[in-house]
């Protein structure tokens, strides 16, 4: 049994040392890439806002985009971009279009009805679908409010704390008993 719970014990420290890095590697890229979204080993989270591309995901969901070279991109393929205004978009590729050696992508929305208006320029691509986690988008954006960002931080520090006040309170109650024997 102790043997268990030692195990556990080091789970558990290493789970809250990544989770650390994690958060110093965010805080770090919120800000020293201000325009840019956050990167973790070149996946970049993002979560769907709108429906467009259903039923592929969902509004909460969130996606994974990998950061890519534009040429590797093709037909049928779901990748993030940087609209004209700033704004990023996830849709679906239909058509890979080359204007005087500037690889461009035309654009849609699995759940819309037409192609997006403006071709999207390479430089513009953020990153093209790695993966999804369902309904993790709502996770994040409660993570990201100042009650998530309190729990995130405290709730994980607050159990170290514990776990090494319990454990310093084991080992003097053991050094008492060799002590009184």
């Amino acid at each position: 049994m102790g043997i268990v719970r030692k195990g556990l014990s080091v789970v558990f420290r290493l789970i809250i040392a990544i989770m650390i890095m994690l958060i110093v590697m965010f805080v770090y890229q919120s800000f020293k890439k201000t325009n840019e979204p956050t990167s973790f080993f070149g996946y970049q989270p993002l979560t769907v806002l709108s429906n467009s591309m259903n039923p592929s995901f969902e509004t909460g969901d969130m996606f994974f985009a990998k950061k890519v070279d534009p040429g590797e991109v093709k037909v049928d393929d779901v990748i993030t971009f940087k609209e004209t205004g700033g704004k990023l978009i996830t849709h679906r590729v239909i058509e890979v279009v080359n204007n005087s050696g500037e690889v461009g992508f035309v654009t849609k929305g699995d759940n819309n009805n037409v192609k997006d208006e403006e071709v999207v320029k390479g430089e513009n691509l953020i990153g093209k679908q790695a993966f999804i986690i369902p309904n993790a988008g709502f996770i994040a954006k409660f993570l990201r409010s100042p009650i998530g960002l309190i729990v995130l931080i405290l709730l994980p520090l607050a159990i170290y704390i514990g776990l090494e006040v319990y454990d310093r309170k084991k080992s003097v109650g053991k050094t008492r008993n060799i002590v009184g024997d």
